[in-house]
């Protein structure tokens, strides 16, 4: 029997990796959610997830394994199965903190002894969809955004990378939306479409500042279709990630 050749392995790996991603995001009549996924290769070291954890909870993330192709793509695998949102008991069941949630997956990585220095940042919110009340925490990850009335907010919190240091603290916010928010959460990849700069030295670049009067489904798309005129430099080309989240302001028909 001939073995598939490695192209079409890859392939294969590629429609494995997407199978992971879910099939339905948990949208309601308060929220939508809507996802940009685009490998830069066959496979990506990028991976989301959103998740209804109960009937008011909701868990959602994206995690980048640093490096490119195969192995950030098997650690992808890895970091689906360690994120852990909630744990069901008998009659019961407990729904973590971001921070607990973030800090057990980085001492889950360091326990494993991944060979290869493989390492992740993530970024992980838990939204109360009766309160609109979102907490967070972040490992590394490019901070997320929330775009109000128009204009976008980096909504800074500290912490490093994931699989590095045991002792590695992830510090946990909370942010309350309101109708008619959007909360962007992307990976380094797609930086580029964002804005420049670090920390308070960011600035939104205005063909991104041109996108925040759209809808979630408008913003991944517009946000789609630069990642196509995108031209990196030699070398640069990298996963493109993004996962937004609008608060509706009345229910859709």
């Amino acid at each position: 029997i001939a073995l598939p050749d490695l192209t079409e392995q890859l392939e294969m790996a590629g429609r494995v990796q997407r199978n992971l991603l879910p099939a339905r995001l948990p949208n309601n009549e308060k929220i939508h959610f809507s996802a940009l996924f685009r490998p830069a290769e066959w496979v990506s070291g990028d991976i989301y997830d959103a998740r209804r954890l109960d009937e008011t909870h909701i868990g959602f993330y994206i995690a980048d394994a640093v490096g490119h192709s195969m192995p950030a793509a098997l650690l992808t695998i890895f970091i689906k199965q360690a994120l852990v949102m909630r744990q069901t008991y008998d009659h019961s069941w407990q729904i973590f903190p971001p921070k607990q949630v973030i800090g057990n997956l980085n001492l889950q990585m360091i326990e494993q002894e991944l060979q290869g220095c493989l390492f992740s940042t993530a970024c992980y919110f838990l939204l109360n969809t009766e309160t609109l009340q979102a907490s967070w925490a972040r490992a590394g990850h490019p901070y997320p955004v929330l775009i109000r009335d128009k204009k976008p907010t980096l909504l800074e919190s500290r912490g490093g990378l994931l699989g590095v240091f045991e002792q590695t603290q992830f510090e946990e916010k909370t942010v309350q939306l309101c109708p008619g928010d959007t909360l962007l959460l992307y990976s380094d990849g797609a930086e580029p479409l964002i804005g420049m700069g670090k920390d308070s030295d960011f600035n939104f670049h205005f063909s991104f500042l041109d996108l925040c009067s759209l809808s979630a489904d408008e913003l991944i798309a517009a946000l789609d279709h630069q990642a196509d005129t995108y031209r990196p430099a030699p070398g640069q080309k990298d996963d493109i990630t993004a996962l937004a989240l609008q608060v509706l302001y009345t229910a859709p028909n």
